[in-house]
Formats: structure tokens, C-alpha cells, sequence
């Protein structure tokens, strides 16, 4: 989204009501010194202008517990619960002592705040607290504030520029998941989901608003924002492929589609949904056109220049093996359908770390080792399938034992197999009328 348009969307944010949760700016009736604390991304803590951040290479456990106390600031925490939160399986021989110097070492940390850090974190009657003398602002209650307001089918905010501005502000706020040095904490798993549905849902009613809008550029801009904090999330890739349609990016729409397919098959194995499908296959009709130039038709199905077999996706290669199946009815070729797994010594599939590698390894193997009017492609997560036309069993026995050589000489690891299928491909049958009929 261009600067322009982002701030007369946020601008209508200063004629909000009163009080607006969600302004960071210190105001007349606010104390001089206000606390402000960032976990959506990151961790920092910032007075007047001196901030203290998690991206130093010091030890994460007084983090750790600087975190909880500032997250859970409005209680007060006892030192059992502190000790089973920072060491949830072993609390050793004298975990209160533990606490004490760990303590100590968190307000170390405070020092470059300039306020004293006995009176950020109090100590009294056997428990520990954030401080309640300075207010402290927190991204997390600005950003569920904007959640609550937007999202909530009886919400108060009615106009459409004053919605959308809200929905923006919220967007700016999630600059990621919550406590990302922490992800794994126990206590921080659950917060972290529900901030990242708030946000996920937050994207959705964003689009929405851009959508009535039909403002594709500033959907563009959500929906790559969006893909950098969450990658999987499929209608966030859905509706950045439609915004680059929409605003006639068209060879941008096509390549983020093919990058969505690789992405959502290496990690997950599986292929977009068929109504992501059914927008590509509407981009590529309006790519196309109408066009009566057969040497222009020519030149855009021209291949650009490689050696070796060639690769296409599943859905490609099962429609050239029904054309071959169609051809060796009338020709009576030969022609095998070929199979290659990957697996450990076990015959089961890999670490997905060795995986990835080795399928990589295994590729280039096949696509070195054919003719360059061969065809294979990826069948599952582990798998390669090849159409070998004009070929006996024997042949073609051959052919597959070369690949898994060059496959060992390229990626040498002694515990990884590759075993490998042969079938003859049997002729398309044809019903005849009366088949038809019954």
C-alpha cells in the first residue's frame, strides 16, 4: 500500500471517541512517565525514549521471568508459582535461593530504563510483582482492544473509513507472534494462539473492507504482510494471488501460485484446494486471451532451454500419461510407468531435514539420467513416478538402476535406499456404442 492511502485510512483513527485504547501517545491527562511494552514480535521494554529489548545474547532465563511478572502484571505472583514456571522439571536443591539470584539478575536488566528496578519489580509478603505506581501500556491489550471493537458482530464502530482505520491500526500492532524467544514456554503456547487467531481473523475482516473497496493494491499489501507471520495459512495466499489478478499482475499472480504449490507440497504433501485451483485456472484464460497469431502463439509455448528429462506437476503428467495411453491403442508401443521411493534402511520415510535434501539429489538423478522427451514428476512426499516410452522391461530396468547410481555417487549416504517399480502401461480401451448404452 502506498504511504498515501495508509495514512487517510489511519487518519480517521484521531477522530475515534475519547480514551481510545489503542493511542500510544502520551496525552495531557496521562503521568509523565509511562511504561511501554512490546511482546507482539518480540520483547522490549521502553521510558522516555531508553528501551531495553530480548535481542542481546544473555542468558533467557531472567527474560524469562522478567516476561511473566510484566505479561501477569496485575497480580501478584508467588515465589512457588515462579519456581514452577521457570523450571517446570527441575527445580533443584534450592530453587528459592535460584529465584533470588535470577531476580537479581532481571532488574540487572532494568538499569538502562533509568528507574530504579526495586520499585518496576516489587518484592512483598512472599510474592513478586510488576510495578502499579507507573502505568504501564501494553501492545497486546491495544491490539485485543481494536480485536474486540472490529470484530464483534454488535461492535460500536459503524462507519465504514472509521472501521477500516481501526482494522489497519490492529494490523500495525501484530508485528508477530507473541513472545517468539519463548514460543515453547508452556504459558506462552496458549496466549501466543489466541493472539494469532485474533490476527488471522483481523486479516480476514481487513480484506473484507478492501474488497467492497475494490482497492487491490492495499489487499496486496495485507496479504504479503500476513504471509510473512503466518506462511501456512492458504486464503491469505488465495487472496494475494486474486488482489494480483484483480490489479493485472498477471505473470506476479501466476508465479505466487506456482510458489504456493511447491510450498503447501514440500511441507505438507498435499496440493491447494480446488477453489484456489479454479482461480489459477481463470488467470490463466484471461493470460491467454484470444490471440489469432500463430508464430506469437509459438513464441509464449516455447521452452525455455534445458537438457535432461522433463518435469511437470502431477496433474500435467497425469494427462500425458491418458494421451500416451491413447496413443499406444493405434501405435501398439511399449511404454512402462515407473516408481521410485525413497526410504531408510527400515523402508520407512525420512527425516524430513534428510528428506528434503535427498529428493533434491534424487531430481537431479532422474532428470540427468533421461531422455529429454521423458517425463516424471513428484508423487508423493517421497516418491517420483516416470513415463518411459519405446522401452522393453529390460531396458528399462536399466534405466532406473543408472538413476539410483547417480543418485548414490551425487548424495553418498549409506542410510538411504531408493527402490524403484517397473510396470507395462496397458492400452486406453475405447467402449464401444452398445457398451455405452448398457
Amino acid at each position: 500500500m502506498d504511504i498515501f492511502r495508509f495514512h487517510r485510512y489511519t487518519g480517521y483513527i484521531d477522530r475515534m471517541i475519547k480514551g481510545d485504547p489503542i493511542k500510544m501517545e502520551t496525552s495531557a491527562h496521562e503521568s509523565p512517565q509511562t511504561i511501554y511494552v512490546r511482546t507482539l514480535g518480540g520483547f522490549s521494554i521502553t521510558v522516555d525514549g531508553k528501551e531495553i529489548n530480548d535481542n542481546s545474547n544473555q542468558s533467557k532465563k531472567p527474560w524469562s521471568l522478567l516476561e511473566y511478572l510484566v505479561v501477569f502484571q496485575k497480580k501478584d505472583i508467588s515465589v512457588n508459582e515462579l519456581i514452577e514456571t521457570i523450571w517446570p522439571d527441575d527445580p533443584g536443591a534450592n530453587p528459592g535461593g535460584a529465584l533470588k539470584t535470577l531476580m537479581f539478575r532481571s532488574r540487572k536488566l532494568l538499569d538502562p530504563l533509568g528507574i530504579p528496578p526495586q520499585r518496576l519489580l516489587v518484592q512483598q509478603r512472599g510474592s513478586y510483582a510488576w510495578t502499579q505506581d507507573i502505568p504501564t501500556v501494553m501492545d497486546i491489550d491495544q491490539f485485543e482492544s481494536v480485536c474486540n471493537q472490529v470484530l464483534s458482530s454488535g461492535g460500536a464502530v459503524k462507519d465504514p473509513d472509521q472501521l477500516l482505520a481501526m482494522c489497519m491500526k490492529g494490523l500495525d500492532l501484530y508485528k508477530g507472534d507473541f513472545l517468539p524467544k519463548s514460543e515453547y514456554e508452556s504459558w506462552v503456547i496458549p496466549i501466543s494462539t489466541y493472539y494469532h487467531s485474533l490476527y488471522q481473523k483481523l486479516v480476514y475482516k481487513t480484506i473484507e473492507l478492501l474488497m467492497e473497496r475494490e482497492d487491490y493494491g492495499a489487499i496486496t499489501s495485507v496479504c504479503q504482510t500476513a504471509i510473512g507471520i503466518e506462511p501456512f495459512d492458504e486464503q491469505f495466499h488465495y487472496y494475494l494471488v486474486y488482489s494480483l489478478y484483480k490489479d493485472n499482475h498477471i505473470s506476479q499472480a501466476v508465479d505466487h501460485y506456482n510458489h504456493t504449490l511447491d510450498l503447501f507440497y514440500n511441507e505438507f504433501s498435499i496440493s491447494p484446494s480446488e477453489h484456489f485451483k479454479e482461480l489459477y485456472k481463470t488467470i490463466r484464460n484471461k493470460e491467454q486471451g484470444i490471440n489469432t497469431n500463430l508464430d506469437s502463439i509459438q513464441e509464449a509455448l516455447r521452452e525455455e532451454a534445458s537438457s535432461g528429462a522433463f518435469y511437470c506437476e502431477y496433474p500435467v503428467f497425469r494427462d500425458l500419461y491418458q494421451l500416451e495411453r491413447r496413443a499406444i491403442e493405434r501405435t501398439g508401443d511399449s511404454i512402462y510407468l515407473c516408481l521410485l521411493t525413497l526410504c531408510d534402511l527400515d523402508g520407512q520415510v525420512p527425516k524430513m531435514n534428510v528428506l528434503n535434501r535427498a529428493m533434491e539429489h534424487l531430481n537431479g538423478a532422474i532428470r540427468n539420467s533421461l531422455r529429454c522427451s521423458d517425463v516424471y514428476t513428484r508423487y508423493s512426499v517421497s516418491q517420483y513416478i516416470i513415463l518411459l516410452p519405446t522401452v522393453t522391461a529390460e531396458k528399462g530396468e536399466m534405466v532406473l538402476k543408472r538413476i539410483i547410481g547417480n543418485f548414490h555417487r551425487q548424495y553418498n549416504r549409506r542410510d538411504l535406499s531408493v527402490e524403484h517399480r517397473l510396470q507395462p502401461v496397458l492400452p486406453w480401451e475405447r467402449k464401444s456404442e452398445m457398451d455405452a448404452a448398457l
